[in-house]
This record gives C-alpha cells, structure tokens and sequence, in this order.
C-alpha cells in the first residue's frame, strides 16, 4: 500500500505496518525494541482497531493514565503512537497529532548521582570480579572511562590512541529488534574521546594482545559480542550486586548503567570541571552533566560550620538544655 492510499479512516494498525519501517529508520535499535514491544502490549490493544482520524488527545491521555508498567515504559508507549502520528500528519491524512498535550505527572527528577558507587563500594566490586579475563576488563572499561555498555562492545583496538592516551567513541553495539547485534553510532551521534586512566592501561593492552586494528576490542571468551544478558549471566550479577550496593524497596537494583553513573562522580570528585566531564561523557546538555556535581551535597556540608557558629553565638548555650553537654555525632547510636 503507497502512503497516499491512506487517510483519515485507516486503522492505526495498518498504519503501523505500513509506516513504521519509515519510523525505524529515524532512531536507535535499543528504541526500535521498546517501540515494538510497546506497540505489541500497550498501543495495539488499545488504538489498533481505532481510524486515525478518530483519535483525540484526551483518547490518548486516558489510555496512558490506563497503561501498565513504570513511567518509562508508558513513556516508550505514547513515543511509539506520537512518532506513528507525525508520520501521518506529514502524509495528510490527519491535521494534527493526538498525542501532542498529553498532560503528564512532573515526577521529581531521579537523583542518578545516588545511583553511582562510593569508593568503598567500588572496592567491594572489585573483590567480587574474576582477578582476571575478559568480563573483568569489560566490567572496568565501562567504570573508568564513563562509557555505556554498548560503547564498551562497540570498540576497536584502532580507537585507542596510544600515544595520547585516548579513546575513541564512535559506536555502539546493541541488540536489533529480533536480537541481532547491530552495529550503529553512540546515543548522541557524535564522537567523542575519553582517558585512559593508569588502570585501564593494562587491561586495554590484555584486550589488544594478537588482535588486528579493525577487530573489536573487548569481546567474549570465544571472540563474540558481550551484552548485558551474557555478562550478567557470566558474573552471576544478580547475587552478587546486592553485595556491592543496595537501594530502597521502591528503587532498582544495582544496574549496569550505574557505573557510568560511578564514573561521573568520580570526575567531579577528581577535580574534572564540568565542560570536560560533559565531554568525556558526551553529554548534550551541560545540564545533565551537573546533575553529578552533587552541588546541594556540597552546600549543605559547607553550611555546618557556619551555621553552627553563627547559632552557637546566638543561643549562648540555651539549646543545650542547661549545663548538660551537647551531644555530638559520636554520641548517637543508629
């Protein structure tokens, strides 16, 4: 079917099946998966049989009120049907987009510098990876560089330079819609080039022995892709990360992606000005990046002692209550 034998009558389904290989060619395979599984469980039941003409925004509004599954995952639901209904606007066969005014809960924004691991966590994390091998080197790739998962996978031993000691990011490896490994850009399209710190100086060089340029850099014990699946599977991840660092009955538990997260921190900790951490990281936003910085952390700490000078002045010991010393933090028992 051409796009110009569809109009306002036609099903949302069809619409799909005819459209959404356009759809797909304009974002990432890790979205490409979330947009298919979301069309399948969440759209498709409910606006599959429907004309696209006959969508209104308060349709789309309730349905996503209705849907099941994280605010992420509902989120990945409205994305597929909206990127759908662009689609058809450029067509002509609607005038707008439904899904455009979706009124949306503001959550409070995620704390992801909580999510990174403290220094003594990350030692813990150290202790329980193999001494050695390729799912070690992979693990502390990911940590010392900032690096997502599939810009770890996506690397060839031509992206190092050794001289400079840098890093070249340019890909990432990631699972297509039927699982297949695609190979395609990083999630910002843009290259980018990270530190080779002194630790990871000697794993790059493990990861490069009897390799040619071209061959990609830290791969399985028998040469394939690593993903988050297998490696998991290989450090039976999910017994040991509560070992490492836990969270609250409502948070998920110790991710992958959090040691991208542990590294940020880490380049703020060292002393890294924000434009070289958002460098490093590649992110759009310098905004983003100083999420990490922790700045309401580091300004409360700053206000202990001037505070407490200032309050002590004033009271001249009344909040003690009388003669009785004041407590301090060594007295208390958690």
């Amino acid at each position: 079917m051409f796009a110009n034998e569809y109009n306002t009558e036609t099903l949302v389904s069809v619409l799909w099946d005819g459209l959404s290989p356009a759809l797909f060619t304009k974002i990432a395979p890790g979205t490409q998966r979330a947009y298919s599984v979301a069309w399948r469980l969440r759209v498709a039941p409910v606006f599959g049989d429907r004309a696209i003409g006959s969508l209104t925004t308060l349709d789309v509004e309730v349905a996503f009120a209705k849907w099941t599954g994280s605010e992420s995952t509902r989120a990945d639901a409205l994305g597929a049907l909206s990127a759908l209904c662009r689609l058809a606007v450029k067509g002509g066969f609607i005038a707008s987009n439904p899904c455009t005014g979706v009124d949306r809960r503001r959550d409070q924004a995620p704390d992801v510098a909580a999510r990174a691991l403290t220094a003594s966590e990350f030692r813990r994390l150290l202790e329980l990876l193999p001494s050695s091998g390729p799912y070690r080197r992979f693990v502390l790739a990911m940590a010392y560089t900032g690096c997502r998962l599939g810009e770890v996978a996506g690397l060839r031993v031509a992206d190092v330079d050794w001289d400079s000691r840098t890093v070249r990011v340019s890909r990432t490896a990631s699972a297509g819609v039927r699982g297949e490994v695609r190979v395609g850009p990083t999630k910002g399209r843009r290259v980018r080039n990270v530190p080779v710190v002194d630790q990871l100086l000697p794993l790059l060089l493990e990861a490069a022995e009897g390799k040619g340029a071209h061959e990609y850099l830290f791969t399985g014990p028998r040469g394939g892709f690593i993903n988050s699946k297998n490696l998991s599977r290989a450090l039976d991840w999910h017994s040991i990360r509560d070992q490492i660092k836990t969270f609250g009955p409502d948070e998920n538990a110790l991710h992958w992606h959090d040691l991208r997260h542990t590294a940020a921190v880490f380049f703020f900790e060292a002393g890294l000005p924000a434009p070289d951490v958002q460098a490093i990281l590649g992110h759009s936003s310098l905004l983003v990046t100083q999420l990490y910085a922790d700045t309401r952390q580091l300004a409360a700490r700053r206000a202990v002692p001037a505070l407490s000078q200032y309050l002590s002045a004033q009271s001249r010991g009344q909040l003690e209550g009388g003669d009785q010393a004041a407590k301090t933090a060594s007295d208390l028992v958690i």
